[in-house]
């Protein structure tokens, strides 16, 4: 019975109670009980306090006149999310370092200055992390993760970690804080990297060379599109769930039909699919008859286009990510969804119910002889940063219901939560009243304030209320609030630096982001390894090696700047050559080259002050691209010649009321015949060449009459010449005849 009573122990939160020395549930052996004084009390030698830092170290020491009781230890410290009895069994098995002390007592003989501060690892616990942006709660989620790192490390626990990461600064564990090495050996710790399994979107994923996924521990993403209801549906496919009643109905429709299988109008039977891709999803709008016949064509053509801009999120897939891949024993894994940009928050909404869901159910499927009736599944810590927007007070998500659910029963079956917010107020009551410990860095709004003063599970001191003080913490330094009855009272603590690297600003992150702008490159991946891959599995890779040497990052160096470069030159030069702003209709400032032409507010009369200039004397640049799509360089070099300031300067400078404005691409002549042949066309309607102007590489020809302006520019491409032309003048009629002329240049 004592050996199934410990197998279900050791299942349920990670640890096994026999496996410590002096703490086996049947003691057997008296000599290792601790000596008892007359009163039957465990004596233990009185020691001087390790104190790991001194006022020197830290910036702010705060001297607090309500006096301070909390539960120490006098040979590891203030110890946090533990009874007094159970710590008397597991001393300090299990514990994390996450800080120290940081404030100081009216008596300072008393004062508990500079003691470490740790945390209990072995009990499951619902942590609540709160501050402002950059007060440094992102920075003490880390220090969690670490701190479970360590103690899986070190053998006394066997649990996982899963940290969903929405602004990618967790992925740099896989390398040493080196840039701190001498603040970490004041605290008595050295430079370390962990060893955590990063999962990025699938799309980003298959977009990198093998090398990056490698060195990086890079692991492909997923989710099934089985996994989620209509509803979820809604969220992922419009901004707020907001879905017409006729299109959720839809889709509940298409996953049912899916599901259990449908007939085609020719009589062939489509088998049911118990996982199935968006894919599936669009055949069955676009061939089932049921659906064709219960639903309007706009409807259907509007479900379909949603679809498949959700399937070019690149997440969306067969198999799936399930919560066995990420929740592994003695293993940080990191979802990384930042890759995602704008559409992170819906599909970290789904992605966080779906792994709360999972994780709850195999937990609580454990039976009293400590086996699972399902898969395997070990006690897990799910950390969660932005938990207003997914546990919000008001309104619901996705991932409310799962996430409170974990929050009130995952305790009981060895579940652990981390929940991190910069809005305490905006966060369910339901979630925040399940928290056993609270640190809360700097805040600023009344209303988190007065939210932390509600939910504190701890007795807060008056100065601990003043807006001002805990809005003016300094970054790094927190409240600290447990509800174990031996720490009577919050205290400030000074988080410990980091073992590891933390931020996402580093090369992987410029990559991610260089990747996620180029999805016509990563689709045809995708399509080839969709064609060549098993049904319903995602890509294997082994498990990479840690270590990055310089010599690996110097290969990474080069990869990565030429492909950002060819990236942002074959892709996204219409970003790069159309940021000015949209242009008003009145004159612009003009600079040193615009005052050359010299120029009249009104009339249009140019005649008189016009200088003879022909094409060959003027000292043109032919801008030069790689490879641009004909509709992105027709649609950069219109918006080039119509806002480029020489340009705007000169065709805008009066008050103008007709206005036309084109470009034509041409196959097959090139840009300086092109051009030779528009210029010839206007000289031919009376236009003569005013001025050449020079401006970001690109020139500018205006040309004009006595009542009509016009600005050209040209470029080309390895495939394609284009020239684009802005033409003004107060009559409608002339521009037109005129604009149509040019046009048949194309």
């Amino acid at each position: 019975m004592t050996q199934i009573i410990a197998s279900h122990y050791k299942a349920l939160f990670g640890y096994d109670k026999t496996s410590h020395e002096g703490n086996s549930m049947v003691d057997n052996d008296p000599e290792d009980k601790p000596d008892e004084d007359e009163a039957g009390n465990n004596y233990q030698e009185p020691a001087e306090l390790d104190r790991i830092i001194s006022p020197s170290d830290v910036d702010f020491t705060p001297r607090i006149g309500h006096e301070l009781d909390l539960h120490l230890d006098l040979d590891n410290g203030v110890i946090l999310g533990r009874s007094a009895k159970f710590h008397e069994k597991f001393g300090s098995s299990g514990l994390g370092l996450i800080g120290a002390v940081s404030e100081v007592a009216d008596d300072e003989s008393s004062s508990l200055f500079g003691v470490p501060v740790l945390m209990d690892l072995m009990s499951p616990h619902v942590v609540f992390v709160a501050g402002k942006r950059g007060s440094g709660k992102s920075y003490t989620l880390g220090i969690f993760a670490e701190a479970l790192a360590l103690s899986m490390g070190r053998n006394e626990i066997q649990v996982a970690g899963v940290i969903v990461d929405t602004v990618d600064v967790f992925r740099q564990m896989v390398e040493e804080n080196a840039d701190q090495e001498d603040l970490l050996k004041k605290w008595g710790l050295e430079a370390k990297r962990f060893p955590v399994s990063v999962y990025i979107p699938r799309k980003t994923y298959l977009s990198l060379p093998d090398e990056v996924k490698k060195k990086a521990r890079l692991l492909p993403l997923a989710i099934s599109p089985r996994e989620l209801t209509a509803s979820e549906w809604g969220y992922v496919l419009e901004r707020g769930g907001q879905l017409s009643t006729s299109m959720t109905n839809l889709i509940g429709d298409v996953l049912e039909s899916i599901r259990k299988g449908y007939t085609l109008e020719s009589g062939e039977q489509v088998k049911r699919k118990r996982d199935f891709s968006i894919a599936d999803m669009i055949s069955c709008i676009e061939n089932n008859p049921a659906i064709d016949e219960l639903y309007q064509t706009s409807s259907k053509t509007a479900l379909i286009q949603r679809l498949r801009r959700a399937d070019r999120l690149g997440v969306f897939h067969t198999g799936g990510t399930s919560a066995q891949d990420l929740a592994v024993g003695g293993q940080i894994s990191i979802i990384d969804v930042a890759p995602l940009g704008s559409n992170a928050e819906a599909v970290l909404a789904i992605l966080t119910n779906m792994l709360s869901r999972q994780v709850l159910t195999y937990r609580m499927a454990w039976t009293e002889e400590g086996t699972s009736a399902r898969e395997e599944l070990p006690p897990t810590w799910l950390i969660i940063d932005e938990a207003h927007t997914l546990v919000p007070r008001a309104g619901n998500t996705p991932a409310k219901d799962a996430i409170i659910g974990y929050a009130k029963l995952g305790r009981r079956f060895g579940c652990s939560l981390i929940l991190c917010t910069q809005q305490p107020s905006a966060v369910a009551d339901e979630a925040i009243s399940q928290a056993d410990i609270i640190l809360s860095h700097s805040l600023s709004h009344q209303s988190d304030i007065r939210a932390l003063h509600q939910r504190a599970p701890a007795f807060m001191p008056d100065q601990f209320k003043d807006k001002l003080f805990i809005s003016s913490l300094p970054r790094g330094v927190a409240l600290v609030f447990d509800q174990s009855t031996e720490n009577k009272r919050a205290f400030i603590m000074q988080v410990r630096p980091r073992m590891s690297q933390h931020g996402g600003a580093d090369r992987l992150s410029g990559i991610f982001q260089a990747a996620a702008l180029a999805p016509d490159q990563v689709e045809d991946t995708i399509a080839a390894e969709e064609e060549s891959a098993e049904p319903h599995e995602l890509p294997s890779i082994p498990r990479p090696p840690l270590k990055l040497s310089k010599e690996d990052w110097a290969v990474l160096d080069d990869w990565m700047r030429d492909y950002v470069e060819r990236l942002f030159e074959e892709r996204l030069q219409e970003y790069t050559i159309t940021e000015d702003e949209h242009p008003h209709i009145q004159t612009s400032n003009a600079n040193e080259d615009e005052s050359e032409v010299q120029l009249e507010d009104s009339p249009f009369d140019l005649a008189d002050e016009m200088p003879e200039y022909d094409l060959k004397s003027l000292e043109l640049t032919i801008r030069a691209f790689r490879n641009l799509s004909p509709s992105v360089l027709r649609k950069a070099m219109l918006r080039k010649v119509l806002y480029a300031p020489p340009s705007h300067g000169f065709l805008f400078s009066s008050d103008i009321r007709e206005r036309d404005s084109f470009a034509i691409v041409s196959e097959t002549l090139d840009a300086d015949v092109l051009l030779e042949r528009v210029i010839s066309i206007l000289k031919t309607a009376g236009f003569d060449i005013v001025r050449a102007l020079q401006d970001d590489s690109f020139s500018f020809i205006l040309m004009g009459t006595e009542n009509a302006r016009a600005s050209i520019s040209a470029a080309k491409t390895p495939a394609y010449s284009c020239v684009a032309i802005a033409l003004v003048s107060p009559e409608k009629k002339a521009i037109m005849n005129l604009a149509n002329r040019l046009r048949s240049l194309s």
